[in-house]
């Protein structure tokens, strides 16, 4: 309100603010009164409103609202407009001609007209502000109690409330967003929450961020952490592993906002932090080579991860040799089966998934077609296949087809 200068300006745009915040106070309160919630942060807020909408502070505010706008329906003033000259009389209300001119040119209507409602204008003209000047002298005992109104109630805005309305909105955001989702038959649910990571899973589950931008249809996966804390995803490449992973974390997050999450059911463990560790171009600042940066990166995750977080990791060492990559993945997975916290490791090497404490997930493809992916992440022992062949024969990168084109 400080772009408002003109005099009473600001003071009436907050009068106009507070009523509509004392209304909205009162209406959520008398609705949370009446409703049972079982969340423990809404019975809380629900608790602090009920007390809030009793505090001196509020009441004043919804007494001195309630006085102010009766007092300024008394203010009553008529406008005669001749040539360049405007004239300002103090008078009494007069009738409202409003029906009668309706009703003398109803004659002249060929179809009704439907009312839209705009957000009122603040703006105000030099010669409004002149006006309204004019208008104050003649109730002097009305503007002051506005200025005293402004003074007194100028920071009226509470600061839980405030952050509730903040708060909502971003719920009432995503509700929004996942409704086409929705209509589109892709489900949704309220997960459960447990303390023991055996009893994590979920079905039917899906990328939310895929499936916003897919058009044809969503492919849904399911995951247990049932035999294991830790989930080693193999397959060939462009199969769904990263997109796979990827979920599971991302409904673990949308879990803890308290948000419905993709799939049909889920129990889900209410992790304190997730740690992503995905595949990164070359950084000329560090002065660190690929695979040193990534000892580096997943050294940080490890030193802060604790047995409640969960660990993302795609594709780690793919810059080492084989023998090297697997000494090295070997040595991480013992590290965070160590830790006891949840971990979804996507990788190449099919070794890991003979380690102790660990589920092999593997990503299918077609058997009539191995080039063909089907997108589903099964849980299976790995099979050491890349199908690399068939992709080759697929897009005629075969030897055969290369000397071919060469001759």
């Amino acid at each position: 309100m400080d772009e408002l200068s003109y005099p009473f300006q600001k003071e009436r745009r907050l009068l106009d603010a507070s009523e509509i915040y004392v209304k909205a106070v009162c209406e959520l309160a008398n609705a949370l009164n009446w409703l049972s919630v079982s969340s423990v942060a809404l019975k809380s807020f629900k608790e602090y409103l009920l007390r809030y909408t009793k505090s001196e502070s509020f009441t004043n505010l919804e007494r001195d609202v309630s006085h102010l706008l009766e007092k300024l329906k008394d203010v009553n003033f008529s406008i005669t407009i001749k040539d360049s000259k405007i004239i300002v009389r103090r008078c009494k209300s007069q009738k409202d001609y409003s029906e009668e001119i309706e009703e003398a040119f109803s004659k002249f209507r060929k179809e009704s007209v439907q009312y839209q409602s705009k957000p009122p204008y603040y703006g105000t003209s030099h010669v409004e502000a002149y006006v309204l000047e004019l208008v104050a002298k003649f109730y002097p005992e009305v503007f002051k109690s506005l200025l005293d109104f402004y003074r007194v109630h100028k920071d009226f805005v509470d600061s839980e409330i405030s952050r509730f309305y903040k708060d909502i909105q971003f719920y009432f955001s995503y509700l929004e967003f996942i409704l086409p989702l929705k209509s589109n038959g892709l489900p949704f649910c309220l997960p459960r929450f447990t303390n023991e990571k055996a009893k994590v899973y979920a079905k039917d589950s899906f990328d939310l961020e895929l499936a916003s931008r897919l058009k044809n249809k969503v492919v849904l996966n399911d995951f247990a952490f049932s035999d294991g804390t830790i989930i080693v995803v193999t397959g060939p490449n462009s199969g769904g592993k990263t997109t796979f992973a990827r979920m599971i974390a991302q409904i673990h997050y949308l879990a803890t906002l308290g948000l419905p999450v993709p799939g049909s059911e889920a129990t889900l463990f209410l992790v304190d932090k997730i740690f992503t560790h995905f595949e990164r171009s070359e950084n000329l600042e560090n002065q660190r080579g690929k695979l040193e940066d990534e000892l580096y990166r997943i050294k940080r995750i490890l030193d802060q991860a604790t047995e409640n977080s969960l660990i993302v990791i795609n594709e780690l060492f793919g810059s080492a040799t084989l023998s090297d990559a697997l000494f090295l993945a070997t040595d991480v997975v013992k590290r965070i089966r160590k830790l006891g916290c949840l971990c979804v490791y996507v990788t190449f090497l099919d070794e890991l998934t003979t380690l102790e404490g660990t589920i092999s997930y593997v990503a299918s493809v077609d058997p009539r077609d191995p080039a063909i992916r089907t997108f589903k992440i099964e849980k299976r022992a790995a099979d050491g296949l890349a199908y690399a062949f068939a992709l080759a024969k697929k897009h005629k990168l075969t030897t055969e087809e290369i000397l071919r084109r060469v001759n």
